[in-house]
């Protein structure tokens, strides 16, 4: 560095200083961008203006996605919990056996019986879906000599 000219290293330190400044407009677009899809806006009073629009803390926004992933996982646990309580039904279900599926879909959930037959038909096409090779009848064969309400 003793060798370089003032100039060179004027410009260099120019150089620096602006890819600093440039990455902190990013950095605070970024924030701006997080608070807005966080729903985190507010105002905060200003002395010249009746209100400015105010960015969160770094803090305050991994605050807010931490309760965010927080809640998901509380609700991604209750379908958990709920695909629980349909695993014995679902195994009735891939077994053709839909009298007894209603009957566990109405003990399970203390339904009518049109309500179980309509929750019936609702989780045989979603498992069909997800577990298609689980099935010993085809889709055509499945419903022949049920009859629902």
């Amino acid at each position: 560095m003793a060798d370089e000219d003032p100039e060179t290293v004027r410009r260099e330190l120019t150089e620096a200083r602006a890819e600093r400044d440039a990455l902190g407009r990013e950095l605070g677009d970024l924030r701006a961008w997080l608070c807005i899809e966080l729903g985190m806006d507010r105002a905060e009073p200003d002395r010249r203006r009746s209100t400015a629009l105010g960015v969160a803390t770094d803090a305050e926004i991994v605050g807010e996605v931490r309760r965010l992933r927080d809640e998901l996982a509380r609700c991604t646990s209750t379908e958990r919990a709920d695909d629980r309580r349909w695993s014995g039904i679902d195994v009735l279900i891939m077994d053709n056996r839909r009298i007894h599926a209603i009957q566990a879909i109405r003990s399970e959930f203390g339904t009518s019986l049109p309500l179980a037959v309509d929750l019936l038909s609702e989780r045989y096409t979603r498992l069909r879906r997800r577990y298609p090779d689980r099935f010993g009848e085809s889709t055509d064969t499945y419903w022949d000599g049920f009859r629902s309400f």
